[in-house]
């Protein structure tokens, strides 16, 4: 049988800190003040941005939370992305019109859609 000697077992501490821990947040998450600075930068750029180009005129974003951002502007519609990764349009939020507004149509047109949406 072995005896145990206090003075050879070893002792085991833990420190615990006084902070509280952070709470992590996800990579991807963006708030509405981030889409609403990319969508501002992109409306003030002269011409018309590529996608590859967007992480230099923001830099407070991260590449995937410009891509995350890009993907729900495309697909709520508020902007427009051709095949070359060129943004050729962003909607604007002051007084557009609707096409029906710009359209010059002829009598019979406008009486035609007014009976179909009745």
């Amino acid at each position: 049988m072995q005896e145990k000697v206090l003075g050879q077992n070893p002792v085991r501490l833990s420190i615990r800190s006084r902070k509280p821990r952070r709470k992590l947040k996800p990579a991807n998450e963006v708030s509405e003040a981030d889409i609403n600075a990319l969508l501002q930068a992109i409306k003030d750029f002269d011409g018309y941005p590529k996608l590859k180009d967007l992480s230099r005129i923001v830099h407070s974003l991260t590449p995937l939370q410009i891509n995350v951002i890009v993907r729900y502007l495309e697909r709520s519609g508020a902007i427009v992305i051709d095949t070359e990764g060129y943004i050729v349009w962003a909607r604007k939020e002051q007084d557009q019109l609707t096409l029906g507004e710009v359209a010059e149509m002829s009598d019979d047109l406008k009486e035609f859609v007014a009976k179909y949406h009745e």
